[in-house]
Order: C-alpha cells, then sequence, then structure tokens
C-alpha cells in the first residue's frame, strides 16, 4: 500500500583529482568544510537502518557520491551560504569561510553536473517511480545532521538546539505526516522541532506534479551519534541510532499503509447488498 525511500545527499566525500587540483583548499581546510558540509556515518547509518527487519524488507535508498565542494545536489548548502534563493543542483561559489570556489566554464559546468549529479537525481527519480508505480502512497525521507553548537556559516544561530529537526513542504508534507513524525520522536525520549535548524523538504522538479509523493526532511543533531570535538563515533549508540531510525521508518510505513487503505476504501467503497428478494431460481425439466 505505501512505500518509502530514504535520500542522504550529503554523505559523500569523492572528489575527481581534476576538481580538486583547482580547489583554494590544503588538506586541512578540506577536512574542515567536509566536517562542516558532509557526514558520511550519517550515511552508514542509514544504510543500515534501511535494511529494515523481518516484518519490513529494505527500504530504497539513494545517496550523492561527491562532496558538496564538487556539486550540490539539491542546493541546500548553497541555499544556508546565501548562494541560491531556491533549492535545485547548483555549484558553489565559495566555501563555508567565504573562499572563493573555481569558476567553471560553460562546457565545464555542464560535463561536472552530467558526470557527478545527473545519475544521483536519475536514480532518486527512478525509486520514487518505482514505489509509485507499486504503492499508492510514497514518502520520500531527507536525511541530514547538523552541529549542536550553530556554525559560523549557518543562518539559524538560535541555542540550544533540538535533537531531531523535521522539514516540511507546504505542496508534498501533509500536517498529519509531521504531527506523526513529532509523536514518533518525543515517544522515543527525544526534542524534535519542525523546520529548526534547517526548514524545507526537496521533492526533485521532475516529481513536482506526483500528488501522492509525500516528502519529510529528518535531521539529526550530531552529538547524538558522534563526539563534535574529536569527530570519532560515540561508544555503543551505532546500534541505538540504527533503530530510532528503523523504528521511525517502521511506524510511517504503517501508518501511510493505513492511509492508502482508507482512500481506496473510500475511492472504491463496496457496493451495498442490494433490497430487492429474488425469487429462487427453479430449473425447469423439458
Amino acid at each position: 500500500m505505501a512505500g518509502i525511500v530514504v535520500n542522504v545527499p550529503y554523505g559523500g566525500l569523492a572528489i575527481p583529482p581534476a576538481v580538486q587540483k583547482r580547489l583554494p583548499l590544503n588538506q586541512n581546510d578540506l577536512r574542515v568544510e567536509h566536517w562542516r558540509l558532509c557526514d558520511p556515518y550519517l550515511l552508514a547509518l542509514a544504510k543500515e537502518a534501511a535494511q529494515g527487519d523481518a516484518k519490513r524488507g529494505p527500504w530504497p535508498l539513494v545517496a550523492f557520491p561527491f562532496s558538496p565542494l564538487v556539486a550540490d545536489p539539491l542546493g541546500l548548502v548553497a541555499l544556508e551560504l546565501g548562494q541560491t534563493e531556491e533549492t535545485g543542483p547548483i555549484l558553489l561559489t565559495k566555501d563555508t569561510k567565504g573562499r572563493n570556489l573555481p569558476h567553471w566554464g560553460d562546457s565545464d559546468h555542464a560535463f561536472l553536473m552530467d558526470k557527478t549529479v545527473a545519475p544521483y537525481a536519475q536514480e532518486l527519480k527512478t525509486q520514487c517511480l518505482d514505489q509509485l508505480a507499486s504503492q499508492h502512497l510514497v514518502a520520500l525521507i531527507t536525511l541530514r545532521s547538523f552541529a549542536a553548537i550553530p556554525q559560523p556559516h549557518e543562518r539559524d544561530h538560535r541555542y540550544p538546539r533540538p535533537q531531531i529537526a523535521l522539514g516540511s513542504s507546504d505542496d508534498h508534507t501533509p500536517d498529519g505526516l509531521t504531527a506523526l513524525a513529532g509523536h514518533v520522536f518525543r515517544t522515543l525520549g527525544f526534542w524534535p522541532q519542525l523546520n529548526w535548524p534547517f526548514p524545507g523538504a526537496v521533492v526533485p522538479k521532475d516529481l513536482a506534479d506526483q500528488p501522492r509523493l509525500k516528502a519529510l526532511s529528518l535531521c539529526l543533531r550530531r552529538d547524538l551519534y558522534l563526539d563534535e570535538k574529536t569527530g570519532q563515533p560515540k561508544k555503543n549508540t551505532k546500534e541505538a541510532v540504527v533503530r530510532v531510525i528503523k523504528t521511525f521508518l517502521n511506524l510511517l510505513g504503517q501508518e501511510l499503509d493505513r492511509v492508502a487503505k482508507i482512500r481506496i476504501n473510500r475511492a472504491f467503497p463496496p457496493k451495498r447488498p442490494s433490497s430487492v428478494i429474488k425469487a429462487p431460481n427453479h430449473a425447469v425439466e423439458v
């Protein structure tokens, strides 16, 4: 009845050699930028959680393998840095410290987009359409993370920050979806907030006309599973965080199944029994 697609757009660190040669960053600069913009550990947790369990099979997971310094696949980093006013694939012009990134000509720009963003966008579209072809409702869950202490490049410096940030879209996130997510995380003992510190939930433009595709952004505060001073995973937290994500996906799937069944029953109500008393069918011998 319902499906889920897990999207991790900022878990990759790969930088093609030709791009890295032009970056005005030394190795320490690069580590700082990747620490602020990427989260490969979250990607590892998401891959494990998306495997599901005995009751639910694996959820499709799509991940962008490249660093956002190569290309920003959804434009969320560029939006945070004030380099764009709308979401969508884009090449960053500056890093988090304001240093200029390479300026690419039209042909190089097209080549980068074609080799990095295009395969990711196509896979995301394919997974969503495959789910929509076999399921009545589909939720696109975009996983991100954020620092416990606001970073200089971030727009929202309110503190303390929630442990879970849920992002919504006016067109693709029904109120019931955010209410369910908030209830699940509060029940599990977490502090969730809607659209803080990261607002919004992205749906690829090619899929914006799909009313059965719902979207939610799920952002985790990094200190839930990382020591932010050392960058090392906290001991004995991996299984707990995986279990939390998996529980959320399972409960979301169950609720979407319930809603899908209600919608189908409303669209195709069972026929009421006829009030006409029919005469018994007697065979006539010839």
